[in-house]
């Protein structure tokens, strides 16, 4: 009998699984739903996108799976991590993250960079940074230019339940692109 079978026929399976799934994407989300961004005390600038509605945003550069009509754990969550002077142009980039929902477990996190310089009704893409690692967690500060995103993370080795490496990055803008200037890991012990 196929897995599918079961969850359909016996309404204990049912239960786990929804259990489960509301498990995994509690866990997932918590780092995207901890307290808004926390500017107090970094030097950084005012967010020129104050009030904007970032998930609509940043859902067109996630380029998520289309849920199916009934798929109620689909929402995506976005948060301000950082906003600062990164293109050097006078105006603060504003730096938020996010992920593709999942209803079994949680996708990598991705910090997108969008220009002060455009207009409020249509910020401007112009950076999706750590892409190149699984990021479960992502803190991001902004100084001096660059942007240095640090958190857990799940490398080839390990489930994708179970970071286990810290990982830090800066990026810096090049007038054209950011560019990763510094990785450093550590195992998780």
């Amino acid at each position: 009998m196929n897995s599918s079978a079961t969850h359909k026929s016996s309404p204990i399976a049912r239960r786990l699984l929804v259990w489960a799934s509301t498990v995994a994407l509690s866990t997932s989300l918590a780092p995207i739903l901890a307290a808004g961004a926390a500017f107090a005390g970094t030097g950084q600038a005012t967010d020129p996108f104050k009030g904007v509605d970032w998930a609509p945003v940043v859902e067109r550069a996630l380029h998520c799976p289309k849920p199916g009509p009934k798929d109620s754990w689909y929402v995506v969550r976005a948060r301000v991590a950082a906003v600062g002077d990164l293109t050097r142009d006078g105006r603060p980039e504003t730096v938020v993250v996010s992920s593709c929902p999942s209803p079994t477990s949680g996708n990598p996190m991705i910090a997108f960079v969008y220009d002060g310089a455009s207009r409020r009704s249509a910020p401007r893409l112009i950076g999706e940074l750590g892409k190149n690692r699984y990021f479960k967690s992502q803190n991001v500060t902004v100084q001096q230019g660059q942007v240095q995103l640090s958190g857990k993370v799940v490398s080839d080795r390990a489930p994708r339940c179970c970071p286990d490496l810290l990982v830090r990055q800066t990026y810096k803008w090049n007038g054209k692109a950011f560019q990763r200037t510094s990785e450093k890991l550590a195992r998780i012990s």
